[in-house]
């Protein structure tokens, strides 16, 4: 059995969104599906920077605005397909909408969905999911990560009850996993992907996302064993050497970053992917920002 495809379903359909965007699209679509789906004016102090439309066949918009002052808010929607929205954070409230939101690295990311649209958001200057260009987006493309979480609740009693009767089945360990780390719940999601990788030991998927779980906890060294053990069980497979390699490079590892980076360009990767990478490589060869990871103290020096 694949442990790749899910038995998560999909997010419950929203007919007003789709009657929304429509009468949206009538002022002034005109042929394009995808214009109006970012706002083209000023938001409450932040002025539009830039706007862009998104070629095929990702297709959409990127908007940028900012305040002049040092915040800005970056917006990328685009349209919505199964498996486009991985883990983004747990549910957290903004107004009377729920969205997913992690801050790391001085910014906060911002996701959510309609049954039509994806949208993004990196915030910068902001303490966290805020302020009137998020609002602005959310009115515009209302959210509906509070009927998923509602399905995902209803998702864990009955993969909960699939566990107990197929106790040797990794796969609705994995799902319990998924479900919980959406949910916030990353304790229960911890131990539901160990108990995946115990069942079956060859899941890549449960270690990526472990190792992925254990970073948003700040748990370096475990993060790291997880995606180490990911990319060694496909060494083909790009996403396991990204995650380890943005790891290594923010925790200013020099060396294991620029091996991982090296795999990782080695592969198909996306340009957006590609350019980040081969950048970060550039500045770590000049030693930029990082430094060496030390021996410990007695061991031998590295061969010439």
């Amino acid at each position: 059995m694949d442990l790749r495809q899910s038995t998560r379903r999909p997010p419950p359909a929203r007919p007003g969104s789709t009657l929304a965007l429509v009468l949206l699209c009538v002022a002034g679509c005109q042929g394009d599906p995808t214009r109006g789906w970012c706002l083209e004016g000023n938001l409450g102090g932040f002025q539009l920077e830039s706007l862009e439309r998104l070629p095929g066949p990702e297709r959409g918009c990127q908007a940028r605005y900012g305040d002049g002052q040092g915040r800005t808010a970056l917006v990328r929607v685009t349209p919505f397909r199964p498996g486009r929205f991985a883990q983004e954070g747990p549910p957290v409230s903004f107004e009377r909408f729920l969205v997913y939101a992690r801050t790391e690295e001085g910014r906060t990311e911002v996701g959510w969905y309609t049954d039509q649209v994806l949208v993004e958001l990196t915030l910068a200057g902001l303490k966290g999911p805020e302020g009137p260009v998020l609002r602005a987006y959310l009115y515009l493309h209302p959210s509906a990560v509070a009927d998923e979480v509602r399905a995902r609740e209803r998702d864990v009693e009955l993969l909960r009850a699939e566990s107990r009767q197929t106790p040797r089945d990794a796969r609705p360990h994995l799902d319990l996993a998924r479900n919980y780390r959406k949910l916030g719940n990353t304790i229960m999601a911890a131990q539901e992907y160990h108990i995946a990788v115990e069942l079956a030991p060859g899941c890549f998927d449960c270690y990526l996302e472990l190792g992925q779980l254990y970073r948003e906890l700040r748990h370096w060294d475990l993060a790291i064993r997880a995606l180490r053990k990911a990319s060694g069980l496909e060494p083909a497979e790009p996403r396991a050497w990204l995650a380890l390699g943005d790891l290594c490079y923010a925790l200013r590892n020099r060396a294991e970053a620029l091996a991982a980076y090296q795999r990782a360009l080695g592969l198909p990767l996306a340009e957006a992917d590609r350019r980040r990478l081969e950048e970060r490589q550039a500045a770590m060869q000049k030693g930029e920002f990082l430094i060496e990871v030390l021996p410990r103290a007695g061991a031998q020096p590295p061969a010439p």
